[in-house]
Order: C-alpha cells, then sequence, then structure tokens
C-alpha cells in the first residue's frame, strides 16, 4: 500500500460529514442539461382560409433563439423584434379585466428569426450591440411579412 492510497483509506470519509458533526452532507445536485428542442410544444391552428399552421408561444420563440422570455419580450416592446401578427383570443378574468391572449408565430417564422440570428452571429453572442445591427429587425418584419402572406393566401 502506498503512502497516498494510506492517506486517502484514513480520511477518505472526511468529505461525507460535515466538520465536527455526525451529520452526512447532501449530495450535490446534478444538473439537468437544458432541453433546447424548441418544436415539440406548439398550437395548430386553422386561418381564416382553411390552412392548418403549427403556431408557437413566445416562448418558443425565446427557447429557439437562446434569450430569457423577458429578454424576447422587451426587444418586442422595443421594436428590436417586429410584434406578432397571430395572437390567442382576449380573455375575461375573473375581476372583470380583459387580458390580451398569448402571441403566437407560425413555424416558419421561428425557424426564419433562429435563421437571421444565425447568419449575422447573434444566435450565440450574449449580449446583443443593438446599435451594430440596426436594420435586424427590418430583415426579420420583412421576413415574416413573405411568410404572413405566404401562409394567408
Amino acid at each position: 500500500m502506498t503512502e497516498k492510497d494510506l492517506i486517502e483509506e484514513m480520511f477518505g470519509e472526511l468529505d461525507a460529514y460535515y466538520p465536527g458533526s455526525k451529520r452526512k452532507r447532501r449530495e450535490p445536485a446534478v444538473k439537468e442539461k437544458l432541453d433546447t428542442a424548441w418544436e415539440d410544444d406548439y398550437y395548430e391552428k386553422t386561418l381564416p382560409n382553411g390552412n392548418v399552421v403549427k403556431m408557437y408561444l413566445l416562448g418558443t420563440l425565446a427557447k429557439a433563439l437562446n434569450r430569457p422570455v423577458k429578454t424576447v419580450r422587451y426587444w418586442t416592446e422595443h421594436g428590436i423584434l417586429p410584434t406578432s401578427p397571430y395572437r390567442l383570443p382576449s380573455k375575461v378574468g375573473k375581476n372583470g379585466k380583459e387580458y390580451v391572449g398569448r402571441r403566437l408565430y407560425s413555424k416558419a417564422m421561428v425557424e426564419k428569426a433562429v435563421e437571421i440570428f444565425t447568419m449575422t452571429g447573434l444566435l450565440e453572442q450574449n449580449p446583443i450591440d443593438w446599435s451594430l445591427h440596426r436594420n435586424l429587425s427590418d430583415k426579420i418584419s420583412e421576413a415574416w411579412e413573405t411568410i404572413r402572406a405566404e401562409e394567408t393566401k
């Protein structure tokens, strides 16, 4: 037996207990890998022209862009991202207050936003300097307008 093995045998259990206590330490929590698959959770909505389209919520768009929902909401409110062309119907709460429906994005819109963010190198960049990417909003809104026009034909 080597000296290192002897020391390991004598002091190996010290990490299992709190110092000066008979109580064992908690096992370290294993961090789960974040699920980046955004295509799993969707609504199927029928448009007025009869086409059935897969629609995704704002959280799904945020997951696809690798951003928190709060950030994507901020971008929408400040005009960095265009507003959603689709919404769920408004609901009236128990107190009589009307709540605006959730924002919906079609699969093609989410994919196009991811494609544009990838082409400009912003998908993995954090934080984004928007002064360098002023035309990004225009690119996304043009792409979404053409997609919406195709979906509602």
